[in-house]
């Protein structure tokens, strides 16, 4: 390209670029108007149609699920699958002979989670709801969080809460597992600053955070993305304020955190080849 083409080209693809900034600020900037519930609503509405063809819910464990599970369950475990969506994890726990139930908030969610269930011969009890309101149906010995549904949830200070919530219904040598995306790089300050003044103008009654990544919906139907990704050492920072010890770290595209209220309990769990890692360990 020479002369005036040259020109024309550098001039549009700096506007993209612009427009594309601009449309991110202004999706981040219009969910920091959004009272929480509304926020949680749109997450769930988000991914109420995610993962509802039967070839993706009967593809059974991803590799780093298969061995966290391995290493960490025990035979007669009693199972709470929080965010089971359509059922993927929960129908492979069940094959295996687990005790497992699930919990998730879109009713579209459930519902195809329960034809699957009936289809496969399979029995579990399934609750809708989020994790933050519902009560909790009795005691277990896992809490597990599918797939980073633990980054839906907004803010800290309700995250702190709701690992709380959970240790209160754990059994003894109870374990819960974590997995989530690691924030790399580093969050930038100012847009969460930006954000967070708005969501005060405007009386919102929660505030974005560092690691918080908001963006355009999955698909048609959903009013935003959001998730929290976790800066090093975040994760288990809310796990100590909830009286937890985190006792296993695994690093990868997906990591994973395993926590526990009595760490000695973690000698217990059965060998999986895969040594338990510190934090900083990379």
């Amino acid at each position: 390209m020479r002369g005036w083409r040259t020109a024309l080209f550098i001039l549009f693809t700096g506007a993209a670029r612009a427009l594309d900034r601009a449309g991110r600020a202004s999706m981040c900037l219009a969910a920091a108007t959004l009272r929480r519930h509304e926020l949680r609503g749109a997450i769930a509405n988000n991914w109420k149609e995610f993962g509802r063809s039967e070839s993706a819910i009967l593809s059974g464990f991803m590799p780093w699920e298969q061995a966290l599970y391995e290493r960490f369950l025990k035979p007669r475990d009693r199972i709470l699958v929080v965010g089971c969506g359509t059922g993927r994890d929960l129908i492979a726990l069940l094959k295996l002979g687990y005790r497992a139930a699930g919990l998730d908030v879109p009713p579209l969610a459930i519902a195809r989670a329960r034809e699957m269930l009936d289809r496969a011969g399979l029995r579990a009890d399934l609750y809708t709801g989020g994790i933050e309101a519902i009560a909790l149906p009795g005691r277990f010995d896992v809490f597990t969080f599918s797939w980073c549904c633990y980054g839906y949830i907004p803010q800290s200070a309700v995250r702190i809460d709701v690992l709380r919530k959970v240790k209160a219904h754990l059994n003894p040598g109870g374990r819960i597992l974590i997995s989530y995306f690691a924030a790399d790089p580093p969050p930038r300050a100012f847009p969460v600053a930006l954000m967070r003044c708005v969501a005060r103008a405007t009386g919102s009654d929660w505030l974005p955070e560092p690691g918080d990544v908001i963006g355009a919906p999955t698909d048609d139907q959903g009013a935003l993305h959001y998730e929290h990704k976790f800066r090093e050492g975040e994760l288990e920072s809310e796990a100590r304020a909830a009286g937890l010890t985190a006792v296993y770290y695994e690093r990868g595209d997906v990591e994973a955190t395993v926590l526990m209220v009595d760490p000695v309990e973690a000698a217990d769990a059965p060998p999986s080849g895969r040594s338990p890692r510190r934090p900083d360990d990379r």
